[in-house]
């Protein structure tokens, strides 16, 4: 009858333990359970750019191509003498198209090829040709550059002025390539 009893009472804590480890269990993988919920967005329309490059004064000479919309441009004609500025004073145009003022930021991006050859290259934002310069000159090759954030009134056309000096020792088959990015803050 002793054996009976330790029998039952080894049975019993057996089957505790078996309880309370099938618990820890159960408590281990209910922490894992996750739950996904999700955001539907459509539609997502297109709309007219507020803020749009145009072809300015000096646009035809430094090879300006607009995209059909006005949100990028492509200047594949300027050129520079060796050890000489060139200075293109109105190579594209920035227009605000909206009914209030927009904020504004051009910035160095990237550039490539012979920027070894390179003395300089500034790009500055004025309000018109020969005008008041708008924010600080962009130094092409510096990361971080850019104008900062400058305001540009509803209406207005600001125009974007290229300064390019090769070094003197620089050939005609010297080439680089430059990527500003303009940030337009707001809708």
């Amino acid at each position: 009858m002793i054996k009976a009893v330790q029998n039952n009472a080894g049975k019993r804590l057996l089957r505790i333990f078996l309880l309370l480890l099938s618990s820890v269990l159960v408590v281990a993988a209910s922490a894992s359970v996750l739950n996904y919920l999700y955001m539907q967005a459509s539609p997502i329309t297109t709309e007219t750019a507020k803020v749009q490059f145009v072809l300015t004064d000096d646009s035809d000479e430094a090879g300006a191509s607009i995209g059909t919309n006005g949100t990028y441009v492509s200047l594949n004609s300027m050129a520079g003498w060796p050890n000489a500025t060139r200075v293109y004073q109105a190579a594209v145009g920035i227009r605000n198209f909206d009914s209030a003022s927009r904020y504004i930021t051009l910035a160095f991006a990237s550039w490539s090829g012979d920027t070894d050859q390179i003395e300089f290259i500034t790009v500055i934002v004025r309000d018109a040709v020969g005008g008041t310069q708008q924010g600080s000159a962009i130094n092409v090759g510096t990361p971080g550059s850019s104008t900062g954030e400058i305001c540009i009134p509803a209406g207005a056309t600001f125009v974007v002025e290229w300064n390019i000096k090769w070094k003197a020792g620089a050939l005609s088959t010297n080439t680089v390539s430059v990527t500003l990015q303009l940030l337009v803050k707001g809708e």
